[in-house]
């Protein structure tokens, strides 16, 4: 029972400095992908959305809002779901208001080491290649690896994982086009 205590004790004195931590860190993924100059505050101005349809999972993903001078500048999904050949991948999305990617990166997976882990920024520039791109910039034919006929480089040894991963960005901004009036409201 004295031990029972002593964790209920612990776990409130650090479980507030925990969830701080953690959205300090989502808050570095952000602004990552969220260049944009906006002058609100992005864990104030957030929303979430739920769409199993639309994202392959039932999970809830977060909409960080962009604002500048009350107009609308961007959004950040997180986490968006990717398959990659070990199981899901999550990502954070950013969108400008204009359905340009201002950056992707990912922020958790599980993929074998010198493989599949090479779409993870710290690894490799592999996941720069979305920068910038857009639904009217890309062809639907380009999103996919080379080896399929599109416009982004593969992972030797790894193409499940980039598939994955293209086709959940590429999702994310069909989505956004879909709703993007209603998700700055």
């Amino acid at each position: 029972m004295v031990s029972s205590l002593v964790i209920a004790g612990l776990h409130a004195l650090t479980g507030q400095r925990i969830g701080m931590n953690r959205e300090r860190l989502m808050l570095a993924v952000v602004r990552d992908v969220m260049p944009l100059d906006h002058d609100n505050d992005l864990l104030a101005d957030r929303i979430e959305i739920s769409d199993a349809a639309a994202f392959g999972s039932p999970d809830p993903v977060s909409l960080f809002r962009a604002r500048r001078n009350g107009q609308p500048a961007g959004l950040v999904f997180t986490p968006v779901p990717a398959r990659g050949y070990n199981g899901r991948i999550d990502l954070a999305v950013g969108v400008s208001v204009a359905g340009d990617l201002t950056g992707v990166r990912v922020t958790r997976h599980g993929e074998t080491p010198g493989l599949g882990d090479q779409v993870h920024q710290s690894q490799s520039d592999w996941i720069r290649q979305f920068d910038s791109r857009s639904l009217d910039n890309t062809p639907e034919s380009a999103w996919a690896v080379r080896h399929d006929g599109g416009q982004f480089d593969q992972i030797s040894g790894a193409t499940i994982t980039p598939r994955g991963l293209i086709q959940a960005v590429r999702g994310t901004l069909e989505y956004y086009r879909r709703n993007q009036d209603s998700l700055y409201r």
